[in-house]
């Protein structure tokens, strides 16, 4: 099919959703929404749960917005558990650096050995504030074909700082299809002062229709 690109820059410290026009073939995944707040100033703006396309692992991820007032480092637990309250398997996830006002995505990967008899996920955060926030020093450019998606990043600063991790679920019809998670760096998980660099995403999920592009990043 002919190509079709699309290449925006993303705003500062902000999560962006595209709209695209693809088609390919995947199976959709099962959709849920958050019922309470885990944690005061978090907003939870939605929950998926999205099986890889290889059967080896299902993730269970969270789009969130922080509105507690200050620039916050974030980790969180996830368990599932099975029918009677059993954890069955937990995992952890961090990010060193939200910015006030900024939605961001956390995730828990399971493996699907793990998964026999679950029944439901939770999950719990710990916050503190932080002074490393990186977003004033980088610009993200996200550029899509029919094969996958390219996110560059650069760093205007002189300093070095920590990576640009970029998280995105990708969506049809609504409904979250895949999920993919890059760190984009230049040795490590160093990025340069004065440095641009890009990472691809989605190259096993073909058939979406829009994504949800998230990143973080904190100076070292």
């Amino acid at each position: 099919m002919r190509k079709q690109f699309l290449s925006l820059i993303v705003t500062l410290g902000m999560s962006v959703v595209f709209l695209l026009n693809v088609n390919h073939c995947v199976a959709p995944s099962t959709v849920v929404y958050a019922a309470e707040e885990k944690a005061e100033g978090i907003r939870i703006d939605e929950e998926y749960i999205v099986p890889d396309i290889y059967g080896w692992c299902t993730y269970y991820i969270l789009v969130a917005t922080n509105e507690t007032g200050e620039d916050i480092a974030i980790s969180s637990n996830f368990i599932a558990t099975d029918g009677n309250g059993n954890v069955l398997s937990k995992v952890h996830d961090y990010l060193d650096a939200v910015r006030n006002g900024q939605q961001f995505i956390l995730y828990g990967q399971f493996l699907n050995e793990d998964l026999n008899g679950v029944a439901d996920y939770d999950y719990s955060f710990d916050i503190r504030t932080t002074d490393k926030c990186s977003y004033s020093m980088i610009s993200v450019d996200a550029s899509h074909n029919d094969k996958y998606l390219e996110v560059s990043a650069t760093n205007y600063s002189e300093s070095d700082i920590q990576g640009v991790g970029v998280r995105t679920v990708f969506m049809k019809n609504g409904r979250a299809v895949g999920f993919d998670a890059v760190n984009i760096a230049d040795y490590g998980y160093t990025f340069y002062g004065g440095s641009t660099n890009s990472q691809i995403l989605g190259y096993n999920t073909k058939d979406y229709d829009s994504y949800i592009l998230t990143y973080a990043s904190a100076r070292k």
